[in-house]
């Protein structure tokens, strides 16, 4: 009997081994851990990580999102993610030895981006050699940079005329991005070049070279809500600087169905920040807490793209109307503002 019974503790031992080598990573698990990156998730939904084979074998499960440790089963709310690309990693004790898995789960907004109508209100002339980077109206005036290496430059001109009220060009290895001004300087981006040029808002007088920061991968739309200066890379990020560039917080843009990339010029509008999406004619009313997109511009109508560069990129705001315009466009169209 003595024998018997230590035959089937041992045949029971190397059952549990041999069930145990059978795992070596999360597929032999049959788990939907990978499944979350293509899915995604909507605020509301809950964080569920199954296995469908060997589940038998699981002591337990820890689960990490963005470097926090959470249960399974959370529900995604503002207080517990963030919108766009979350990092998720998974470590799966099975008895003395363990399994690991990292992944990167888009968080969707929970409610639909809805259509702005408009009709256009007026139209302006546009200096059509200016391949429209930065975009802004201030005192009555439209400051513009116009990228290209060889050929960048900042200038004024008042809205209605193409001549020139003011002119600083950028040296040829340097291509210009997005402008905004805050305290008296006006803040240039550079696409490539890994800097920011701040000049004297009134003399456009050179003063400084910023470094821009490493988490910026490169330099595309810029703004400003009166405090900060808003940033885009061409991403789905959006950083949010002091003029000193120290970065003070990042959002993701995401709407309903997608996280939102190519985020391109910016405009900070009635306290939302609108962004063009690049190379499309969409321009997104964004939650700046969040990057939560709420309305949406389609100026497919207006637009005046023959290829794949002369594309939608210039967002000013006038008074309760919006300005709009695009690289190397004839026109500028004034547009009402989202009620």
């Amino acid at each position: 009997m003595k024998i018997k019974q230590i035959i089937a503790l041992i045949s029971l031992f190397i059952l549990t081994v041999s069930c145990s080598n059978e795992v070596k990573n999360l597929s032999d698990l049959q788990s939907n851990f990978y499944e979350l990156q293509h899915n995604g998730l909507r605020l509301g939904d809950s964080l569920n990580v199954y296995f469908f084979k060997n589940q038998e074998l699981v002591d337990s499960v820890e689960l990490t999102w963005n470097g926090k440790s959470v249960s399974n089963h959370m529900v995604m709310d503002n207080a517990n993610t963030n919108l766009g690309v979350n990092e998720l990693k998974i470590k799966v004790h099975l008895g003395s030895e363990f399994i690991t898995g990292e992944t990167h789960v888009p968080i969707l907004n929970s409610t639909k981006e809805t259509s702005i109508s408009y009709d256009v209100i007026n139209e302006y002339p546009h200096p059509k050699e200016l391949f429209t980077q930065g975009f802004f109206y201030h005192d009555d005036k439209v400051y513009e940079s116009s990228g290209h290496y060889g050929k960048s430059k900042i200038v004024t001109y008042h809205l209605g005329t193409t001549n020139f009220l003011q002119e600083t060009k950028q040296e040829a290895k340097v291509f210009s991005e997005g402008i905004s001004i805050l305290n008296g300087k006006l803040f240039l981006l550079t696409y490539k070049e890994r800097k920011v040029l701040v000049y004297d808002a009134q003399t456009f007088e050179l003063k400084e070279e910023i470094a821009l920061p490493n988490m910026v991968k490169e330099g595309w739309g810029m703004t400003t809500n009166g405090k900060e200066l808003i940033v885009s890379d061409g991403t789905q990020n959006v950083f949010f600087f002091n003029e000193k560039f120290e970065l003070q917080r990042k959002i993701q843009i995401a709407g309903y169905q997608s996280v939102y990339t190519y985020i391109n010029e910016l405009e900070f509008v009635n306290g939302k920040l609108f962004a063009n999406v690049w190379t499309t004619n969409f321009i997104l009313v964004i939650d700046p807490k969040t990057g939560a997109v709420e309305q949406f511009y389609d100026l497919t109508d207006l637009s005046e793209s023959k290829g794949s560069d002369d594309v939608l990129n210039g967002i000013a705001v006038k008074g309760n109307q919006l300005l709009v315009t695009g690289k190397n466009w004839e026109k500028i169209y004034e547009l009402p503002l989202p009620n």
